[in-house]
């Protein structure tokens, strides 16, 4: 490379700029001077930033700047993780069975439709709840609550269960969770270009139990913490593993659906069994 640095450069150097010969004997091409040869180097940087300019259309990609606004390729370990993991999710996103597909397809078609209403948050949670239980659903809004950890703050988070008969005469019912914005919950700042494919891969919409719902949550969080980790960003605590388990899998209140005990509560009135009413006489 220096050598062709070095036979390029010399042609640009003017007789003036070369060293005198020491002797007739000796050849006219001579070693550039330490001006030249600065010049040269000079001169190469600036032909190597054009060729880079003119690679990128005209702008200068700095190297050395952490590659925080580019999504340059991953080292083979990163990227071999990146698809463990993608593998991982794609084996859990789906439905494990036939009551649980159509049920997800029961709750997309509420949530749709409360939506385009202007429903939001906790009150779609309690209208697609309401609406589950009209189908013939035993669904109810839950809130679960955590306390403070050394590795995480207090919380709180609503989502949607829904008790399923039993599969047989002796089986038990069966608890399926419903969470209707899922995959929003593992947004991170600056993702990398392998966690925003990862994170597509994820289900707006998740209904499932609970052991299922665990290794999918693993699973996307250790990838969004290796996001943030290659962009250089901490983990904040709301994104930690354990904070994100705790969202679905802590100690929950099943709330009594509200309409329904407000009907219930007239209807009682009526009947002269109000509540403070006592029986009748």
């Amino acid at each position: 490379m220096l050598r062709r640095l070095f036979d390029r450069q010399l042609l640009r150097i003017s007789p003036a700029e070369r060293l005198p010969s020491a002797g007739a004997g000796e050849k006219d091409e001579a070693e550039p001077s330490s001006v030249c040869l600065d010049g040269m180097v000079r001169s190469f940087m600036e032909d190597d930033v054009g060729s880079e300019k003119a690679a990128h259309g005209g702008r200068y990609c700095n190297c050395f700047h952490g590659g925080d606004n580019s999504d340059d390729e991953e080292d083979d370990e990163a990227a071999a993780a990146a698809s463990d993991v993608a593998e991982t999710i794609k084996g859990l996103v789906h439905c494990a069975t036939l009551r649980e597909r159509n049920l997800l397809a029961d709750v997309c078609a509420h949530l749709e439709r409360h939506r385009e209403a202007g429903a939001r948050r906790r009150d779609l949670l309690r209208l697609v709840a309401s609406s589950l239980r009209g189908a013939g659903h035993d669904a109810s809004v839950c809130v679960s609550r955590w306390d403070k950890s050394p590795s995480h703050p207090v919380g709180e988070h609503a989502y949607i269960d829904v008790l399923l008969p039993a599969a047989s005469d002796r089986g038990a019912r069966e608890r399926v969770l419903v969470d209707v914005d899922f995959r929003s919950a593992f947004e991170v700042a600056r993702p990398t270009k392998a966690y925003r494919a990862l994170l597509q891969r994820l289900p707006a919409v998740f209904v499932g139990k609970d052991d299922r719902l665990r290794l999918l949550v693993a699973a996307a969080a250790d990838a969004a913490r290796a996001s943030l980790k290659k962009r250089g960003l901490h983990l904040p605590p709301w994104r930690k593993p354990e904070y994100m388990r705790a969202k679905w899998l802590s100690p929950y209140h099943r709330e009594a659906p509200v309409a329904e005990e407000a009907a219930s509560a007239s209807a009682d009135e009526d009947d002269g069994f109000g509540p403070g009413t006592g029986t009748a006489a």
